[in-house]
């Protein structure tokens, strides 16, 4: 297997060997989102930023855009388990603060979080000079979420079928990689750019789905592809099997597969931009449900 993504700064073997390192601790750190008992419900965290995505969108001044990739990194984590997502938080730390690009941000992200029905409570705006390069800028987002309702991936079953919902290109992962194509001239300026679409907000769509205990489980397909990220949400004693041939080609993935081959599996989303695991007497209203992301079955649930 080819070696790109470590080549571009990003070792996912380290990143594999920490996840080891640190599952004595429990559920908690496996989980898209953790969760922690509070008077008879269930309080849910996650927090997440956008990579090195954001370079190139604060360098083009899309700072809409990285509101909304970091209402998505998160709520789409949220997303993964049936919890309403309450209050956001954010953390900007930068070089030198640009008071008209951090404002245009927050605006934004107020009003993003606010079609999820979840507040802004404010956040902290941090100008470390001595730490950042001169231009250079991160950020990071903390939802809080609450249920009341039980969940288990116990009730996965064999042969519970996996349902795609495309994502609307990159999102958010593997930008060291793209950006190194990019600046090798291996990506066009218009391939590169539509890699810097906003990444799709699939809460909403998601939330009905527990609402009417349509899911059994879902994974937000984030670093480390598809496969990597569903295994996450069911229980150990099953694997999944995925027929790739069934996601709609889509140009920039095209693309990408004859840059670094097989090695964009473990990556990129692949055109995948969240998964479902539920029973196949669901298909059909879940498919009406999400039908702006164009679902799709392309897997389903095996005993190992």
């Amino acid at each position: 297997m080819s070696k790109l993504y470590q080549k571009a700064g990003v070792d996912l073997k380290e990143a594999e060997n920490l996840s080891a390192s640190l599952s004595s601790l429990g559920q908690n750190f496996k989980a898209f989102t953790g969760n922690v008992e509070f008077e008879g419900l269930k309080i849910f965290n996650c927090c997440d930023g956008i990579g090195s995505k954001i370079i190139p969108l604060y360098e083009r001044g899309l700072y809409k855009t990285i509101a909304i990739d970091l209402v998505a990194a998160n709520l789409n984590d949220m997303a993964t388990k049936n919890a309403q997502a309450l209050a956001f938080s954010d953390y900007i730390a930068v070089n030198k603060l640009d008071s008209a690009a951090i404002s245009e941000f927050i605006f934004e992200l107020n009003r993003v979080l606010g079609t999820c029905n979840c507040m802004l409570l404010g956040g902290e705006t941090s100008e470390i000079p001595a730490l950042l390069r001169d231009g250079a800028i991160d950020i990071c987002g903390f939802a809080i979420g609450f249920s009341d309702k039980d969940y288990s991936p116990e009730k996965v079953a064999d042969g519970d079928v996996v349902i795609g919902l495309k994502s609307s290109g990159i999102h958010a992962n593997g930008f060291s990689l793209i950006r190194k194509f990019y600046e090798e001239g291996k990506l066009s300026d218009k391939e590169f750019e539509k890699c810097l679409e906003p990444t799709y907000i699939y809460y909403n769509s998601v939330r009905k789905l527990w609402e009417k205990n349509l899911i059994k489980a879902a994974a937000n397909i984030t670093g480390g592809g598809i496969y990597n990220n569903l295994i996450r949400v069911i229980p150990e004693k099953f694997s999944v099997e995925l027929d790739y041939s069934k996601i709609k080609p889509v140009k920039v993935y095209e693309k990408l597969f004859e840059l670094c081959g097989e090695e964009m599996f473990e990556v990129f989303n692949c055109g995948v931009g969240f998964c479902i695991i539920a029973d196949d007497n669901n298909i059909e209203k879940i498919f009406e449900i999400c039908g702006e992301f164009n679902p799709f079955i392309f897997g389903k649930v095996v005993m190992k």
